[in-house]
Order: C-alpha cells, then sequence, then structure tokens
C-alpha cells in the first residue's frame, strides 16, 4: 500500500515508434476493405499514442459533362469518418476483440460533440478536417462555416480551376495522421504480446457518403457566404448594367465584393467556383426563387477587376438571355452550383494509398514481462478492461407518430446509451454530394435553408416531441424529457440538455460544445455516476419516442442506439475470453 513516507515500486520502460503496413493491398478506394496485422513481437503499446497514416486523394468523375466541375472535399470531421465499421481481433482471428459498427456516426458525435475550435483547428491541420477561417468568412458576420474553405483546402491546390478547367490534377494528397476510437486504442498500454498481436479490419464508406461541395456553393447549405450577383454586360447597347433585365442578352457577369470575395487576385483565389462548372441563381432570401436562361451558364473564365471591385466571370456560351420572368437585381440574388445537382448520380471517387498504422511500442523491464509470462504459464488470467461501445439498430418509419424499441443490449458493465435517429433515406449520390432534398436542419434565421450534409451517420430530430425509457419494467426518468424546442429548431430543452450532456459524458464524449446539437442531434441516457455502472443482462432496455408535433416527421430513419460499457478481455495459454 502507497503511503507518504514510502516511494512506490515503478517500472522501467522505453518508447518507439512502429509503423505497420497495410497487408491486402497498396491502394483503397470507398466500399473497400484495409486489413493489417500488428505481429506480438510489438508485445506492448500504448494505444492512444498510436494511430493510423495515410494518404487520401479524391477524384472526379470519369467522363464529365460539360458544366460538371466542381470543387470538393471529405466530410469537415476529417479522414476518420471514412470508416463505416471496425473489427479487431486476436493475433489468431479467432477470437473478435472488438467490433465498432457505423464507426462513421461514433467519429462524427466525438468530433461535433467534444470539440472546441482550438481541437477542430488542430484536427483539421493533422486529420485532413477542415475548419471556420476567416478567410470564409460571411459579410454579416453570422452564417458561419468549416466546408468553405477554397484557399487552404487540404484536398485541392490553391487558386484551382481558376485559370483553366478544373481537373483531377487540381487535386491534392492529403496526408492524415487518425486516432483509432477504440478500447484497446484508447488506453496508456496493451499487452500485445497476450492476444498474439491484432488483426484489424476496416470497411470503407461509399465514397457519395463522404466527399461533398463546398457550403459556399451550393444551394441548400449556407446561401449568405454564397457569391453575391452585382452586375452585367449587355451586349446589345454595350454597356454595364446593375439589373440583369428579363430578355436582356449578356456573356459576362460580375460578382460583388461580398463573403470576402474582392477584386484582385486574393478575391479571385476564394471564389468557390471554377472553369467548366456551372451555376444558376436564386433569390437571396427564399431559397425557392430560382432564375432561368436562354442556356446553361457554364464559367470559361474568371477574373479580376479592379475597376469595378468585383470578381468578373466569362460564360462559354457569348449569347445568354435572362428568361426567369422577371430582373435578377444587384445585392439581391446568389450564385450557386448546379454541377452535381442537375443529375441523379454524380460518381466522384476516392483514393487511400500508403495505409500504415502507426504503433506507440512500451518496452517494459523485462521482469514485468517475465512476470506476465510465468503468470499465464501457471494458467492463471490476465484480465484487461477496456472501454468500448456496441451498435445496435432499429428501423423507424417517417409516418410512425409513436414508437417503441427494444435495445437487445446484454452488456454486464454499461456506462451509457446514445441514440442516433439517422436519415436513412434512399438519395442518389449527385443529392448526397450537393446536399439537395436531403434533410433540413435549419436552426438559424440567417441560414435560409440548411440542408444535411452528412446523411446516414448524424442524427436528426425531425420533430420529436418526447423521449422516455425503460429499464427492467421501470421508466425513467418518471416523465418524459420533452424535445419540444429541438423540434421547432427555437432552443434546446434544459431537460434534454442535462441528460444529454449527463450522457455523453459517461460514454467517455466529454461535451465541450452543443452548436452541432441540431445538425447532429442524438438522445443520451447515463446508467451510472462516475466509475458506476449498470449490468444489462436479462434486462429489456426500450426507448419510447413521440413525435407529437403539428409538423409531422419527414424521414424514415435508421436509429443507431450505441452502448458505451466495460469490456473484460481475459487472456490465458489456452486462449482469450472476452466478457461484454
Amino acid at each position: 500500500m502507497s503511503s507518504y513516507w514510502q516511494v512506490d515500486d515503478v517500472v522501467q520502460v522505453g518508447e518507439t515508434k512502429v509503423e505497420i503496413p497495410s497487408e491486402n493491398g497498396l491502394s483503397y478506394s470507398g466500399g473497400q476493405k484495409i486489413s493489417l496485422y500488428l505481429p506480438p513481437t510489438t508485445k506492448f503499446m500504448s494505444g492512444k499514442d498510436s494511430y493510423l497514416q495515410f494518404d487520401v486523394k479524391l477524384s472526379l468523375p470519369s467522363g464529365l459533362a460539360e458544366g460538371e466541375r466542381t470543387l470538393l472535399q471529405l466530410d469537415e470531421a476529417g479522414a476518420g469518418i471514412l470508416f463505416k465499421n471496425l473489427r479487431i481481433y486476436d493475433g489468431s482471428r479467432g477470437v473478435l476483440l472488438e467490433e465498432l459498427t457505423e464507426y462513421s456516426s461514433l467519429v462524427a458525435l466525438k468530433y461535433d460533440y467534444d470539440a472546441d475550435d482550438s481541437l477542430r483547428r488542430l484536427r483539421a491541420m493533422t486529420e485532413g478536417g477542415t475548419t471556420y477561417t476567416e478567410n470564409n468568412r460571411g459579410s454579416l458576420g453570422t452564417s458561419k462555416s468549416a466546408m468553405a474553405d477554397v484557399t487552404t483546402n487540404p484536398y485541392f491546390q490553391a487558386n484551382a480551376g481558376k485559370n483553366a478547367s478544373l481537373s483531377n490534377a487540381d487535386f491534392t494528397t492529403a496526408k492524415c495522421c487518425v486516432p483509432i476510437h477504440s478500447g484497446i486504442f484508447s488506453g496508456s498500454i496493451f499487452p500485445v504480446m497476450m492476444t498474439n498481436g491484432l488483426y484489424l479490419e476496416f470497411d470503407l464508406q461509399p465514397a457519395s457518403r463522404v466527399i461533398k461541395q463546398l457550403d459556399n456553393a451550393i444551394k441548400d447549405r449556407r446561401q449568405l457566404l454564397n457569391p453575391v450577383y452585382a452586375s452585367v454586360f449587355d451586349t446589345a447597347t454595350s454597356a454595364l448594367v446593375s439589373n440583369w433585365a428579363n430578355a436582356t442578352s449578356i456573356d459576362s457577369l460580375y460578382f460583388a465584393e461580398e463573403n470576402s470575395i474582392s477584386g484582385d487576385a486574393d478575391g479571385v483565389a476564394r471564389f468557390p467556383f471554377v472553369v467548366g462548372e456551372r451555376i444558376n441563381f436564386a433569390y437571396k432570401t427564399d431559397n425557392s426563387s430560382t432564375a432561368s436562361f436562354s442556356n446553361d451558364l457554364i464559367i470559361s473564365e474568371i477574373n479580376a477587376c479592379a475597376d469595378l471591385s468585383a470578381v468578373e466571370v466569362i460564360f462559354s456560351d457569348t449569347s445568354i438571355t435572362n428568361t426567369t420572368g422577371t430582373a435578377i437585381v444587384s445585392g439581391e440574388w446568389i450564385a450557386y452550383s448546379t454541377a452535381v445537382s442537375s443529375g441523379t448520380s454524380y460518381n466522384a471517387t476516392y483514393e487511400v494509398s500508403n495505409f500504415n498504422l502507426v504503433v506507440h511500442q512500451i518496452e517494459m523491464d523485462a521482469s514485468y514481462e517475465k512476470g506476465m509470462m510465468a503468470k499465464a504459464r501457471e494458467g492463471k488470467a490476465i484480465e484487461f478492461d477496456i472501454h468500448s461501445v456496441t451498435t445496435y439498430k432499429n428501423s423507424l418509419l417517417a409516418s410512425d407518430r409513436q414508437t417503441s424499441f427494444l435495445v437487445h443490449a446484454n452488456n454486464s458493465r454499461a456506462k451509457s446509451l446514445v441514440v442516433v435517429p439517422t436519415d436513412s433515406s434512399i438519395y442518389t449520390s449527385a443529392q448526397l454530394i450537393s446536399s439537395s432534398e436531403t434533410y433540413e436542419v435549419t436552426a438559424d434565421s440567417m441560414d435560409i435553408r440548411l440542408n444535411s450534409n452528412r446523411s446516414g451517420y448524424v442524427g436528426v430530430c425531425d420533430q420529436l416531441s418526447s423521449v422516455q425509457y425503460m429499464i427492467d419494467g421501470k421508466l425513467v426518468p418518471s416523465r418524459p424529457i420533452s424535445t419540444k424546442k429541438c423540434a421547432t429548431r427555437e432552443s434546446i430543452d434544459a431537460f434534454h440538455l442535462f441528460e444529454l450532456e449527463k450522457g455523453l459524458d459517461n460514454a467517455g464524449v466529454t461535451p465541450k460544445s452543443f452548436v452541432k446539437y441540431l445538425e447532429n442531434w442524438v438522445l443520451a441516457r447515463g446508467f451510472a455516476v462516475g466509475m458506476g455502472a449498470m449490468d444489462l443482462r436479462g434486462k429489456d432496455l426500450t426507448v419510447q419516442l413521440k413525435f407529437e408535433e403539428t409538423v409531422a416527421p419527414s424521414v424514415p430513419k435508421m436509429i443507431l442506439s450505441h452502448v458505451f460499457h466495460v469490456r473484460r478481455l481475459i487472456m490465458r495459454s489456452t486462449g482469450i475470453e472476452v466478457q461484454v
């Protein structure tokens, strides 16, 4: 026993970095599997200090039609979102030590809630994420986005597509260092030699789930960040006019010095459109009002125009007539890309290459290692606890106004339940990449229409009125938790916020920010306080949801119930047992 007067025994350790390459290929694309083997010669590792290291490169679809070029990036959370599932086996591949299904949902949950601005900036530098910068701020200063960075984006070069048609050569290789969000890889030390090594399998997400257009280039995300119309050159009168009248024919157009765009080289660099991209116009404060023209507005040149304090855009067609039926008025209309949204499929791709597990190897004192091996030879068990998560799935129709579903959890030491009601609508690849016709999140009056750009792995409130849980026949809490303010996008209910904070904290997701509570809307219920846990074995765990708002739910849901728990690995010379 330790005392103030006696010094504890300490074990001398050394530390080295070891790179373990993937074993089933040199490069991978969406939908494929990556596997690697960490040999037992590693002996001990610090999981929390180990990470994945790999390259990511995006590519435009092959056989692009005219007007379909546009800037692309990964989800703002970075490259960790690429993994749909993760499985960790012992070295013989006979025992499944840990399985994390819907891994992208777990990453989004952690990065949306367990993060502040400084941490988001750090992740943007190391994990291929993006963050808000002053260079992509809106003129009004209210609408902000982490997916509007044109000049320092890790997935394409600065000035990409500004001097010539955008091509795959403009997309850069992003070098990513990504932690593994699992129990085995969250601790300070893990005895790899006692599991005869570790075998890891990663399933990659389809490209359409994780590749996105920029928020300031599309219609249904952050309209107030988009380029603002200023004037046109009337070809009939050879005059510059501020309002593009109906039936007026033009071949060039000017964008105002708003939303970080200016009439110089820097303004062109921050311009979110590229040569070879098709655009359209929408009324600035009315998402439903769009323009129409005699010919497609396909960009052929982008120029700085200091004399007019504007960015000049010249179109490939030299005679384009406004057929909207009304004038496009200076300062009242914004431009948006239709390069993706005008079709049904947009088969952009990504490639993962140079995939390595960088292991932080711990070199324990020889006596420590010998003691552990002697214990194993004597038939004694070495028990090792890890904090992990098991995900259970239930489906829900959009028409369901009341539902109760059973979470088939059988965990002996459950810490918390986090429920993520994801949008399970079947969207086309074009809709997913452009966020067109996806679930509407809008919470801020400054965002005219904010559609979800992470369908399938983040939660949606969708008019939910209340939630209540039943554990072993007992309702908890005693009264339903109201979520009415969230349903109406007005605010967040106090009781729901309290339960959410407690549940996330018990899950090991320390809540540092709730700014994305509607963009990734989740429910949480903590099962115990501090180091405590609940034994769910033989107990029914039911979630009761009620949608009683006047407005009906809009989307079907796949409900992901993440049960965070402590699992025990019991290691003997004869084999490994996993207690969940």
